[in-house]
Parts: C-alpha cells; structure tokens; sequence
C-alpha cells in the first residue's frame, strides 16, 4: 500500500514538471533561432508539425521583427567548388560599437554569371535573385536563414523574347504577399513598343498568369526603380512622380493613387524622390525627397485601411547632403543624390543606418537627436568584407514558399572529384509549369555521343 502511495506520488511529480500544454512549448519555441528549430524538429512528429505550420511561421517573423535586422553580406567565392556561385555571409548588427560581426557563410550555385546578378531587397527573410537588365534568365527565389531556395519557371514573355529576340524593357520584378491569403507573389512588368503588360507568378497556385487589364497607360512607370511593398500592395513612382501606380496583390488590380508628398507640399520641384519599406515593415513606407537646397527629408506613410492610397504620418528626421563628403563614398559629393534608409534601431529610433545605393560598401551612421552625427562615424565589418560584396539588412524567418513543383530538377555528379551540375528544365517542363497540362514523360535516357 505504501509501495503504491509513492508511486502515486513520483507520477504526480512527473507529470507537474511536464509542459502543461501546446500553448507554453510555442511560446518557448517562437523565440528560437531558425537554425535551432530546424533541429528541434527531430524532437518528436508533434515538433515538427508545430515548428512547420504556417501559424508558427508567421508568429516567429513577427518576432524576429521586434529584434535588431541581420544583414547579408553577398559576393562571389571562386575558391569553392570551382563553379558559379556567390557566398552568403550572415552579419549581426552592433548599434553600439558601429559595427557588423560575421556568423556563419554558406554558398549557393548560379548557372550564369554570378557578377551580373542583382538581389532584391528582403520580405520576410526572402530575396530575389535575377538578371538584372536581363530578365530571361530565371528568377530565384532564396531564404538564406534555413538555406532554401526554388528557381522559377520563365514568364511568358521571358519565354518569347528567348525566341524572338525583340527588345523588351523590364522593371525589377516585385515581391510582395497577398494579406488576405498570406500567399507571396512576384510581379513582372514589361514595355514592348511603348505597351506595358503585366505577369504574376502566385507562389499558391505554382504558376505565372497575365494580369487584364495592363498597367495604366497613361502613368508609366519609372522602369528602373525598383516597387516597394506595403500591407497587400505594391508601389512604383510615375514617370513624373506626382503620382504612384499601386498594384492590389489580392484582386491584381492597378490603381493610380497622388503622391502625398508632392501633393502636401506642392514641391513639384524636388529634384530627386526614392521609396521603400524599412526593416521589412509590412505596413510602413519612407519616401525621401531633395528640393535641390542638399537637405533630404525623410517621410513616414502608411496605407492602412486606404483603399491603397498612401497617407502621410509625418517627418521623420532631415540632414544635410553638404555635409556628406566624398571621404566616405566612391562618388563625388551630389546635393541631389540622396542617401537610403538601411535600417533603425528598435530603441526608439534614435540611430539610423544611411547608405550610398543598394548593397552599398559604405554605410553611415547617423543620429537625428545629433545632427552633426553624420560626419562621424561609418559602421565597419568584423571580419573585413570583400570590397566587391554586397549587404542588405534582412530578419531570419521559416519561410519557404514553394514546398512543391511540378518537376524535380536533373543532377549530374561525379562522386569522385565531387563535380556536380544542375540541368536546367526542358522546354516541355517549363510549358507544363504554365499551362498546367497533365503530362505523363518516360524515364530519363543518359548516354554518349
């Protein structure tokens, strides 16, 4: 009798130091690195269903948005494998001592000429990897924080300028997500013979599909900047920039909606405007202006609940190009280039992260409760970056996409010198991709000529 009551007594004991339910293990887990839940989810099946749902995802990246952003340093390691490929190094940021440590590297291959890719900015911990000017090469898509990466297939149009050769102008693909589904989607704009046209990979459905009707033909886009993303929709300036084309990535739909900045302040005159989101807020845009005086304002705007007009908050902060110098950028010093928001700090914004352009060597600190800051201090790297890298700020996050394609892409490898190649897809799998035929192939035949 005694024997039992102690047993009753161990269980009893057993089962308070146990976690009482799912609740208390999720908020353990959301505030772990990437790389240690994707150990964690050998645990048990129970784990791994937790860390892998899309609710578990997404809370994670809202946390990871609470902390200071990482930054990707990118450049091209010709010592590995003895292939196209660029190297990735993740970069901590120390507001503190001015400074961005080394973590951990991996690499990642390219089949074409890793020199003249171009990365877009980071949503949720994912980049774009593309062509630049040239667009019919694939569009990869990567998550550098769990090492997953999916190229796509070609668009239409990439498709049919391989065959016909026309000169096609192209605009940075977007990259955005639908907020109502939580689907990510790219946008591909494209001019041939002064008619824009419009394509959209959904990242749901797996496809490419034309958007009706086309970009409005009256307010052409400025093709070489990039979109910028904000709560479900993407923005690019017009050709005047008095005016913005907003995309809907939910109903894919254009709108034209007034730039608040110009139309608040009637400075039609601004000699230079840029756009984009910072820190990877989904609901927050900063557009900075110079009127040609040298000083560049910086504007807070949000689209919450607007119907996809964007409204103005407020300023953020102002400061001085002139006292800018070319000590510390490539350039000579212009009152009309402006500088680019990087990154604030979470403490209450009161230190900025400014550079030259995107994936700039040098970046600058400045503090707008100091104005004099700028002149003093440039953040440095730890261990020294390759002079031809470049860095984006970007937050950790589980995202992957795509977790399914129509086709497994070919390898071949030679076990012994360890030399590998990934074919690129037939035309019939890249057809199959946008069409969605059913398409029933034979095993692959491997041979000599």
């Amino acid at each position: 009798m005694e024997k039992q009551k102690r047993h009753e007594k161990d269980k009893r004991g057993r089962e308070a130091n146990e976690i009482p339910n799912d609740d208390v293990l999720e908020e353990i887990l959301v505030r772990l690195p990437v790389k240690t839940l994707l150990r964690f989810q050998i645990v048990s099946k129970h784990w791994r269903h937790t860390i892998k749902s899309k609710s578990f995802e997404e809370r994670h990246m809202l946390h990871q948005k609470t902390k200071e952003p990482k930054f990707l340093c990118i450049f091209v390691d010709e010592s590995w494998c003895n292939k196209p490929n660029f190297a990735l190094k993740t970069m901590r940021l120390e507001w503190s001592s001015t400074c961005l440590v080394g973590e951990e590297v991996y690499h990642n291959s390219y089949e074409h000429k890793v020199n003249l890719v171009v990365f877009s900015k980071s949503l949720d911990g994912l980049f774009l990897i593309y062509g630049g000017e040239n667009l019919n090469r694939p569009i990869m898509v990567i998550n550098p924080a769990n090492r997953w990466s999916q190229t796509l297939p070609l668009a239409r149009i990439q498709l049919e300028h391989c065959l016909d050769n026309n000169k096609t102008e192209f605009s940075p693909p977007g990259f955005g997500k639908d907020c109502v589904t939580g689907i990510y989607k790219l946008v591909l704009l494209h001019n041939i013979n002064n008619t824009s046209s419009c394509e959209v990979f959904d990242f749901g459905a797996k496809q490419w599909r034309q958007v009706v009707p086309p970009p409005p033909p009256n307010h052409r886009i400025k093709h070489e900047h990039a979109s910028t993303f904000a709560n479900g929709w993407l923005y690019w300036f017009s050709q005047d920039k008095t005016m913005l084309v907003a995309f809907d990535l939910h109903m894919e739909i254009f709108k034209v909606v007034p730039n608040p900045i110009i139309e608040a302040s009637s400075s039609s005159s601004s000699v230079e405007m840029s756009m984009r989101s910072v820190d990877d807020d989904r609901c927050l845009v900063w557009i900075s202006e110079i009127n040609g005086d040298g000083m560049q304002h910086v504007w807070r705007l949000t689209n919450h609940n607007t119907g996809g007009a964007l409204l103005k908050m407020g300023k953020m902060f102002s400061f001085d190009l002139n006292k800018v110098t070319s000590t510390w950028f490539d350039d000579t010093n212009d009152p009309s280039s402006l500088l680019r928001l990087e990154a604030i700090s979470k403490n209450g914004g009161n230190k900025v992260m400014l550079s030259k352009q995107p994936g700039s060597e040098n970046l600058l600190l400045f503090q707008p409760l100091n104005p004099t800051s700028i002149h003093n201090h440039i953040f440095s790297c730890s261990p020294a970056r390759p002079s031809d890298s470049v860095i984006f700020p970007y937050f950790p996050s589980l995202a992957s996409p795509l977790v399914w394609m129509a086709f497994s892409v070919c390898i071949v490898i030679n076990p012994d010198t360890r030399w590998f190649k990934k074919l690129p897809l037939a035309r019939i799998q890249q057809k199959n991709l946008l069409d969605n035929n059913k398409v029933e192939f034979s095993r692959l035949g491997f041979g000599k000529d």
